[in-house]
């Protein structure tokens, strides 16, 4: 059911600069730790065991990547989260980067279609929004404009209020930059994800699909495939458990991402039948 436009306002800060980003993001590749939080009954397990798991495997010692549709898959369909938009830096942890991650994390994890998701975060992008000083600056109701225009109308009230919440938080606890989360949990992954649950509009499967197209800035966050991707590669004979896909994929952040990119795709479009045997 479509809403009505309501007369909420945003929460928004007046003032506050950016600050440059945590010197955690220098670090390429930590090693990540501890168990992950329980996410919806119906992937726990799949959840709890990758995060267990990143504790054991840390990126950069690699082996050569070797099944030949693995690679196949990610030269097809692997391509950086965001790469189709305006974003400008997809492959860098700029602030700019991972607030746009974060949008796209709570458009798409909504009960909407995936098509109408994605064509709202590419707006979303393009009027600027990622980027803290112009969503700071937006009006609520230059913001429900934009999420309309995407066919975003089912919820976009509430998400422009959301948005407004969003951007506040970020100047008054994270310095004007997310990537300061990396700082204050000392990169771990459970640690991260309680700290994202702070923010509205993230639960569980938002904050899955921010680990899934993260992990390539956030190394501390890799291995991680989503669940419901995780399926999805069991499903076309390429092995069910995050810890196979890492081997294959050489321990390699960025091509852990762009294969859960892959996956995603796949699942997301019905194009399961073109890597079944």
């Amino acid at each position: 059911m479509v809403t009505t436009r309501s007369q909420d306002k945003s929460h928004e800060p007046s003032s506050g600069d950016k600050r440059p980003h945590s010197e955690a993001v220098s670090a390429k590749a930590q090693k990540p730790e501890s168990k992950q939080q329980k996410t919806e009954p119906a992937y726990d397990k799949d959840v709890n065991e990758q995060e267990a798991d990143n504790g054991k495997n840390a990126p950069g010692s690699g082996e050569k990547q070797s099944n030949p549709k693995i690679q196949q898959l990610i030269l097809k369909y692997g391509e950086l989260p965001l790469s189709q938009t305006e974003l400008s830096d997809p492959d860098k942890p700029a602030p700019e980067t991972v607030l746009a991650l974060v949008l796209n994390a709570i458009l798409s994890s909504t009960r909407i279609s995936h098509a109408i998701a994605a064509k709202t975060v590419a707006l979303v992008i393009e009027a600027g929004y990622h980027k803290l000083n112009v969503l700071k600056k937006s009006t609520w109701q230059e913001r429900t404009e934009v999420l309309t225009e995407g066919g975003y109308t089912h919820y976009r009230e509430k998400t422009a209020t959301m948005m407004g919440d969003l951007a506040q938080l970020i100047e008054e606890k994270y310095e004007g930059d997310l990537n300061t989360i990396l700082r204050l949990t000392s990169e771990n992954p459970t640690k991260i994800r309680a700290e994202l649950k702070q923010i509205k509009g993230l639960g569980d499967v938002g904050i899955n699909i921010f680990f899934d197209t993260a992990q390539h800035i956030w190394p501390c966050l890799a291995p991680f495939i989503d669940p419901r991707s995780l399926k999805t590669a069991e499903e076309i004979g390429i092995g069910g458990g995050v810890n196979v896909l890492w081997k294959e994929v050489s321990e390699d952040p960025e091509k852990m991402c762009r294969l859960a990119s892959a996956l995603t795709k796949l699942r997301l479009d019905g194009k399961e039948k073109e890597f079944k045997d």
